[in-house]
């Protein structure tokens, strides 16, 4: 039994240095990033040749918000800048917060109808 031990030692020894690959070198590294084309160089233009005209955009009349039509915010009101920031309500720009509770369907956005305290939207 011994010397059985000893014969598979001595083959597991010799086989063992052979079993195991060498340490390679690593692939070479590829770029993060595929390199782009130049840029071409556009033909400037000449008299000749109009450059594209682009009409003005049209403007939009903001709706007139009087502080005199709306009601007096509650101090938990938002504040607000324009009427975009209450939603439904207005926005009472003197006092910088929202027209809430509304009182009246002044205190509401174009749409909405005051009903108990909040603008709601209006049926058609």
């Amino acid at each position: 039994m011994r010397k059985m031990i000893g014969a598979l030692v001595l083959i597991g020894c010799g086989v063992l240095p052979f079993g195991c690959k060498k340490d390679e070198q690593p692939p070479p590294q590829q770029p993060i990033y595929p390199a782009y084309p130049q840029p071409t160089t556009q033909p400037v233009p000449t008299a000749a040749t109009a450059a594209p005209t682009v009409a003005p955009a049209p403007t939009v009349a903001p709706v007139p918000t009087t502080a005199a039509t709306l009601s007096t915010p509650s101090p938990m009101a938002l504040p607000c800048t324009a009427d975009a920031n209450c939603l439904t309500h207005r926005c009472n720009t003197a006092v910088g917060k929202c027209a809430w509770p509304c009182q009246a369907d002044t205190d509401c956005n174009p749409g909405n109808r005051c009903m108990g305290g909040a603008c709601i939207p209006g049926t058609q």
